[in-house]
């Protein structure tokens, strides 16, 4: 956070990341959004399950903008505590029995990067990493973007049209991806996992692992803060 922003909280009120109340990051009502009870959707494009904790809304979108575009770092540990809930959930799911896990960030465009100072899913991948270390979690952030449309309000036709082929490997990271390293986390168990904020028909997700099954990587699961209406279907929740 720079420093016109930290003065700017200390001359202006702070206000509800999710629905603009005074006085309060997040109050009550927006903090329960995040507590939900992990599930899983089976997405309209892709073949991994996509776990989440939250339904994705007006509201719970308005706290990852507040945290990505608006410097809003108060948010940081709600949001990422949030996604960790929601990757132990996919690791039970795929039946992980222990080694570490990767997780592989959704890509974010070179352009936004510069913008906000780095990927704010790897920022989240991190911290939830940090608030959950039993995990042994590592983040490869190494998925970039071509410029593309904003999903907002398109439908799940035109959600996989605008990704298709929208996605590459950072060249730093390609050669090391595909080295012994990734032979090394599988014979210790170790698997993959994608994450993102949100999900809705999971074609982004799923072009994330069309580009990383070019090295031989092939995640087994997603995970996210929220999901959408647009799976085919919900598997029954359950308790993580």
């Amino acid at each position: 956070m720079g420093l016109l922003s930290e003065v700017g909280e200390l001359l202006l009120p702070r206000r509800c990341a999710g629905c603009g109340r005074e006085n309060v990051s997040l109050c009550t009502a927006c903090l329960s959004l995040l507590g939900g009870i992990p599930r899983a959707m089976e997405p309209r494009y892709g073949r991994m399950p996509v776990v989440g904790v939250s339904e994705y809304g007006s509201r719970l979108s308005r706290m990852v903008v507040s945290f990505k575009d608006e410097g809003r770092r108060d948010v940081l540990d709600p949001l990422a505590l949030a996604l960790a809930r929601s990757i132990t959930a996919a690791l039970e799911l795929t039946h992980h029995s222990g080694g570490p896990v990767r997780l592989v960030p959704a890509p974010s465009s070179q352009r936004a990067r510069r913008r906000r100072g780095g990927s704010h899913i790897a920022a989240l991948a991190r911290r939830a990493a940090e608030l959950a270390p039993e995990l042994s979690l590592q983040v490869l952030d190494v998925l970039l973007t071509r410029r593309s449309r904003d999903q907002v309000g398109l439908g799940a036709h035109a959600r996989e049209a605008n990704v298709a082929g929208s996605q590459f490997l950072d060249p730093s990271f390609a050669a090391a991806i595909a080295s012994a390293d990734r032979s090394a986390n599988e014979s210790r168990g170790g698997i993959d996992l994608l994450v993102d904020d949100f999900a809705t028909t999971g074609a982004t997700l799923a072009e994330s692992a069309r580009v990383l099954a070019s090295v031989q990587i092939r995640p087994t699961a997603g995970a996210v803060i929220g999901l959408g209406r647009g799976g085919t279907r919900f598997v029954s929740p359950f308790t993580v």
